[in-house]
């Protein structure tokens, strides 16, 4: 398709394919002053792939702009792009996202690197209202909460093969009533609920970019035949659910007896592959290392940095809620510690492109069973060294060797970041104390919150710091955690806020005796 234009003497050729926004701000130009197209959604995929050109009466190159009066030419078009490089280090190394690969030539873990320049040819008022326009929208992908940020996420994917089941766009909770009555008065505090999601887990973000790619690769004919990993239950919800949607085998690596029912339902409902073993999660994930190295099955954990792309766009999600004003704290519950990592990039690709200017304080909570990260902190980040994690509620975390270490203690370093624990009795009170202003909130949302309670107390996080903390699991996923819990059944714990159902006969009398003395209690 020909498309004459004359602006001011101004020709132009153009390719509009869907690694660029229909018109870049750059292209409108005359020799007095420049117009801005404003920001559209609408997006060609590849097998739409059309030509627009106009024909230059200088014959510049394609994508070149020239004007009369002897200005400059502006510079054409960087197509978007990324690529996996080893994590903070510099070096030339770099591999193609269509490579199979999850480490460096070193050994040590890789990152995914977008083109800052490309994505700066727009500026950040250009990226927050093209991010907004997108939100609840129908239109493939652009309504998914993750693939909303395509350009920042995995911008050369063709749209015909991303397996998303519109994930993100996940309820900012204002948690009033728990930050008057439990936190001293607390009155901007916010709960980010990332488990009302497709699987109940903040992993659907991540894996709707990891399964994408995998998709892309069998389609191109790349060796791999299915995708597994180990998982203390969320991350193998998140994979069978979307292998399942894709048509692709999942296989699961799962510690035997240390998830929960609701957990292990799902990826048994979902297809996948299910191996129980008697070991933890770090011995399931040495193993499932090992396998992946010598069969055709893709490595979907998040020693996998495609994962924390999807990851960080909740970090992008919250400062869109807030009307892209910065939060002073996002606390964040830390297991394998990919999570920490891919907020503080969400939060610092944002700040580096305009959109905001300043990121948020981190806090990464641990279980004290299983607390690495928190004791590396405390010795000033020295030494780290893997601990024997032992059983927490929060099972999710229960991980004593994690594999983002190294990514974790990068974040919280640049974002002046803290690190705090919960023991057990604590994390499940806390818990309890939300649920009963109105949450349903998972054992990790508890140790996130413990974090911060103790941080209030000592006055690190003030009475009015706008405060987010991000929880990770739907409640439902620890029903039985909260019966036991609530039945008192737990064997050494106080269980202070246990609410247990009152036995009374069926008759009005017995209902109006117990009736009467509950009402004279909470009036």
């Amino acid at each position: 398709m020909h498309l004459e234009l004359l602006m001011s003497h101004v020709y132009i050729t153009y390719l509009i394919s869907d690694n660029y926004p229909l018109f870049h701000p750059l292209l409108f130009h005359t020799s007095n002053m420049a117009y801005t197209y404003s920001p559209t959604t609408t997006f060609f995929p590849k097998h739409h792939l059309r030509s627009t050109t106009i024909n230059c009466t200088s014959s510049p190159p394609p994508t070149t702009v020239t004007t009369t009066n002897n200005r400059q030419p502006i510079p054409p078009l960087l197509p978007f792009s990324a690529k996996y490089v080893p994590f903070n280090s510099i070096t030339d190394e770099s591999y193609s996202l269509d490579e199979i690969i999850y480490r460096s030539t070193s050994g040590g873990l890789l990152d995914v690197q977008h083109d800052i320049n490309a994505l700066k040819q727009f500026d950040g008022k250009y990226w927050r209202t093209l991010f907004d326009s997108r939100v609840g929208r129908t239109t493939w992908p652009y309504g998914s909460g993750v693939w909303s940020k395509k350009e920042w996420v995995l911008p050369e994917i063709d749209n015909d093969d991303i397996i998303s089941c519109f994930e993100g766009n996940s309820n900012l909770f204002w948690a009033e009533r728990y930050g008057k009555e439990n936190l001293s008065g607390m009155n901007d505090l916010w709960v980010k609920h990332c488990g009302i999601s497709h699987t109940g887990s903040f992993k659907d973000l991540g894996m709707t970019v990891l399964v994408s790619q995998v998709n892309r690769l069998r389609k191109m004919n790349k060796p791999l035949v299915g995708v597994g990993c180990a998982s203390t239950g969320d991350t193998s919800a998140a994979l069978s659910a979307y292998c399942a949607a894709a048509g692709i085998p999942s296989i699961v690596f799962l510690p035997a007896n240390k998830i929960s029912m609701a957990q292990l339902v799902q990826p048994i409902a979902n297809g996948a592959f299910v191996l129980s073993m008697d070991t933890d999660f770090d011995g399931c994930m040495k193993l499932i290392r090992e396998i992946t190295s010598e069969l055709p099955i893709y490595l979907a954990n998040s020693l996998n940095s495609l994962r924390l792309e999807g990851q960080k766009t909740a970090a992008i999600e919250i400062l869109q809620q807030f009307d892209w004003e910065v939060p002073d704290w996002v606390i964040i519950p830390g297991g394998n510690l990919g999570n920490i990592y891919a907020f503080y990039k969400g939060f610092k690709m944002c700040e580096e492109l305009g959109l905001v200017d300043r990121i948020p304080r981190l806090v990464c909570a641990q279980a004290a069973n299983a607390n690495p990260l928190y004791l590396n902190y405390q010795s000033g980040w020295k030494n780290f060294t893997p601990v024997k994690a032992t059983t927490t509620f929060a099972s999710a975390i229960q991980i004593g060797d994690p594999v983002s270490i190294d990514r974790a203690v990068y974040a919280l370093k640049n974002s002046d970041g803290i690190v705090e624990e919960a023991t057990e009795e604590e994390l499940m009170d806390e818990m309890a104390a939300a649920d009963a202003t109105g949450m349903f909130v998972c054992p990790h949302t508890g140790v996130a919150l413990v974090a911060l309670r103790k941080l209030r107390e000592r006055g690190v996080i003030g009475r009015s710091d706008r405060t987010v903390v991000v929880s990770t699991a739907h409640g439902l996923k620890f029903s039985q955690a909260k019966i036991d819990y609530h039945s008192k059944a737990i064997e050494g714990m106080g269980c202070k806020f246990a609410n247990p159902p009152v036995e009374v006969k069926a008759e009005y009398g017995a209902v109006m005796d117990v009736l009467t003395k509950y009402l004279s209690n909470v009036s």
